[in-house]
């Protein structure tokens, strides 16, 4: 019997994996959620079957699924040694796509973040194996693993001293190249590095907005009074979060995956900056007639007004304004992300990679049919984006 551990389920890549792996019908599936008591864990599952428009009680699906209320970067994932030691016992594969990211944290706060999950779930699977049956870990990295190295990032390792632009991506790094240590020495697993998730391509729907969504905000101009940055010829790598899970999916049943590095982004069909603002202003113009006309102005000029565009903002504006230097460092040097041999591997097993111009209207119209033109991006708790769902405090650009 296959049962697939998976952290994360709450996010935009885990919800949309575990929905998958509930479609086949013999697999049972565990769930780790941080909750603060039974009733709150309760509401999480909910609001994940109320997603997928699943009814809990539906016995087809319902029964396959059990949630336990855990912490990914606790000793036995904060679960009672009971728990634990069953799940040692069951398990078969194990998905840890699970992430609490914010760039402007100390090194140390982001590695309890990234670093510490990756050894807890290594050692799980290796307490699973103990049982003399090998275990599947699909690790959900990033590619901002890279840092900010110019040029094309290989799909293999990364070794060495590399800069990174933010505490992110260096927790990330040194996450990621934990794990490829224990695939070294027999751990049977494969590292993904998705870019920038954005919603479903057939539907724009996703669990959460999260930062494409702000710097959709920023890129059409619509907060900015049409002021967006003269990027040149830079891209913006962004993927739909269908993609991402399908390939996920694939590659945990996949023994040709082991050992594997995937590139889940759109390589070198990412759209350019220029020609993403211009797609966003005319999207947005539909919804809002008042949409300014584009400003294009120098990176370095942004730069230098920020200070003084914080300081006489409204207080919403303000907030957002303050993440905007994480992401104007992405556009320090051109990069860009091979996924030749991803594609190579995929597209035998029917998923080829959909070219970021045919579903960029469908994810921006969903957000924006959501969120009314009169809305702030960043406003309060319980809104569809809340402060902690925005850049500065989730996925950076080459992030899930």
């Amino acid at each position: 019997m296959k049962v697939v551990l998976i952290t994360g389920s709450t996010g935009v890549i885990g919800s949309a994996l575990t929905r998958l792996f509930l479609t086949e019908a013999d697999t049972r599936v565990r769930l780790l959620i941080r909750a603060s008591s039974p009733e709150h864990l309760r509401q999480r599952v909910r609001t994940l079957f109320e997603f997928w428009g699943i009814e809990e009680t539906d016995p087809s699906v319902g029964s396959r699924v059990e949630a336990f209320a855990g912490d990914v970067s606790r000793p036995r994932l904060g679960l009672d040694a009971a728990t634990y030691e069953r799940l040692t016992h069951e398990v078969t594969h194990v998905v840890h796509s699970a992430g609490n990211v914010r760039l402007n944290r100390t090194l140390d706060e982001a590695r309890a973040d990234a670093v510490d999950p990756a050894r807890q779930i290594v050692t799980l699977v290796q307490a699973c194996g103990q049982r003399g049956l090998p275990v599947k870990l699909d690790f959900v990295s990033t590619v901002g693993v890279a840092g900010n190295v110019p040029g094309v990032v290989p799909e293999t390792p990364l070794d060495g001293v590399r800069p990174f632009r933010n505490t992110y991506e260096a927790a990330k790094a040194e996450a990621e190249n934990l794990v490829l240590a224990e695939m070294g020495r027999g751990l049977a697993g494969t590292i993904h590095r998705p870019s920038m998730v954005v919603g479903d391509s057939r539907t724009g729907a996703v669990l959460q907005f999260q930062v494409f969504y702000h710097l959709c905000e920023f890129l059409s101009g619509r907060k900015t009074l049409g002021i967006v940055p003269a990027a040149g010829e830079m891209t913006l790598d962004i993927i739909p979060v269908d993609y991402v899970a399908r390939a996920i999916h694939i590659a945990s049943g996949s023994d040709e995956a082991t050992g594997r590095i995937f590139h889940l982004c759109s390589g070198s069909h990412a759209l350019r900056l220029h020609e993403l603002s211009e797609r966003l202003s005319g999207l947005f113009r539909r919804h809002d007639a008042r949409q300014p006309r584009l400003r294009p102005v120098a990176t370095r000029w942004i730069r230098r007004a920020l200070p003084v565009a914080a300081w006489v903002a409204p207080a919403n504006a303000r907030r957002a304004l303050r993440t905007l230097p994480f992401f104007l460092a992405y556009l320090d040097s051109p990069q860009s992300f091979d996924n030749t041999r991803t594609q190579e591997f995929f597209a035998p097993r029917g998923l080829t990679v959909p070219p970021a111009s045919q579903y960029l209207e469908t994810v921006v119209g969903y957000y924006l049919r959501c969120n009314r033109p009169t809305a702030h991006v960043v406003s309060g708790p319980g809104s569809p984006i809340s402060v902690h769902h925005q850049m500065g405090e989730r996925t950076p650009p080459g992030g899930h």
